[in-house]
């Protein structure tokens, strides 16, 4: 049986450290019909050498470069390039073990994503973590698939552990304009097209975590960027589906304080309206938030003008955001399963 093509697409910037050893995993796969769509994305170091000499060795490998603009916006370059009947991303410091892409198309069947588990190499610990999934395969469809995206257990949001079908990106979608959790934001997006989705717990694919990453450095500006698309992504989502408003103010809030336990105590007056959008959020679902967050806590965040900031007041934000789940920083309390050392190094999207 012939195989479908399928579309890799790939961001790379200044990612000379790790760029080979990516591509020679990627070009190990034992699924044979793929291209891969490597988009330069304003790389400043040795990058761009390294990409042009893979695609002269492999016609499969297509280069573009690009004026520096992120993840997000690389992504819908290769998109608007991609050729596949399916659809999967890779990043450019990561590894795929050879059975991928073979085991992604042979879980999708006649679903419209395919998901398969993964391994994180956390520093140069030797360490490797896993978590499984609820069941070795299941099928989620219709609210369902929200809910798995919501609690960020199973469905993770990440977007090169899923294959999807290309049609899915038909007509394109908003693009991030942030960095922050841009991969939740693009599957959110999504949501609505997708009537079902196929999980496998089958590690197939190799996550590089650096805890000097976007989500975990200081704050930037585009991080409120976040808040409003990606928040009111969570927000539409408790008001459109009224038993999934729990966890989905709890997104919203994990998401809103995470941005804030960044925050340095001028940043956090500066911004000051946002802990009040915040307040006014878990105001209008107390009810539902209840459980979350104590209520005269909560209530302190309604103040109208700024409080005198302490160290209490910025460590209560970061306690509740932990409290509620940060992005991405429960990453290592799976079970150490294995040996791997790479070289630590912080990611430069």
């Amino acid at each position: 049986m012939a195989q479908p093509l399928i579309s890799v697409i790939m961001p790379v910037y200044n990612a000379e450290k790790y760029l080979a050893a990516a591509l020679d995993s990627l070009l190990a796969q034992d699924y044979q019909n793929f291209e891969a769509l490597l988009i330069d994305d304003g790389a400043v170091d040795t990058s761009p050498v390294i990409l042009a000499e893979y695609a002269r060795r492999d016609s499969r490998i297509r280069v573009t470069r690009v004026a520096n603009g992120g993840q997000a916006q690389a992504r819908t370059v290769g998109l608007a390039q991609a050729r596949g009947q399916f659809i999967t991303f890779m990043d450019s410091d990561d590894l795929a073990l050879p059975t991928w892409l073979s085991g992604m198309a042979h879980a999708i069947g006649a679903a419209d994503v395919a998901q398969v588990n993964y391994y994180t190499y956390l520093g140069a610990t030797k360490s490797k973590f896993t978590k499984p999934f609820a069941a070795k395969a299941y099928t989620v469809r219709g609210d369902d698939c929200y809910r798995l995206w919501l609690e960020d257990k199973d469905l993770r949001g990440y977007l090169w552990n899923k294959l999807f079908r290309a049609n899915l990106f038909t007509p394109a979608l908003p693009v991030a304009d942030f960095n922050l959790m841009e991969d939740a934001y693009l599957i959110g997006q999504l949501l609505p097209r997708i009537t079902q989705i196929n999980l496998v717990d089958e590690p197939l694919y190799c996550y590089r975590l650096h805890p000097a990453s976007t989500v975990h450095d200081k704050f930037h500006q585009s991080d409120l960027i976040a808040i409003h698309q990606l928040g009111a992504l969570y927000l539409q989502v408790a008001e459109a589906k009224p038993a999934l408003s729990p966890v989905a103010v709890r997104k919203y809030a994990a998401l809103s304080l995470f941005v804030l336990s960044k925050m340095n105590p001028a940043e956090l007056v500066q911004n000051w309206g946002y802990v009040q959008q915040l307040g006014s959020v878990l105001s209008d679902y107390s009810r539902v938030f209840a459980k979350e967050v104590d209520a005269k806590e909560a209530k302190r965040l309604t103040a109208t003008k700024p409080v005198k900031l302490t160290g209490s007041l910025h460590g209560r934000l970061a306690a509740w955001s932990e409290l509620i789940g940060l992005p991405s920083t429960r990453e290592a309390d799976g079970e150490v399963l294995g040996d791997f050392a790479p070289d630590d190094a912080p990611r430069n999207d």
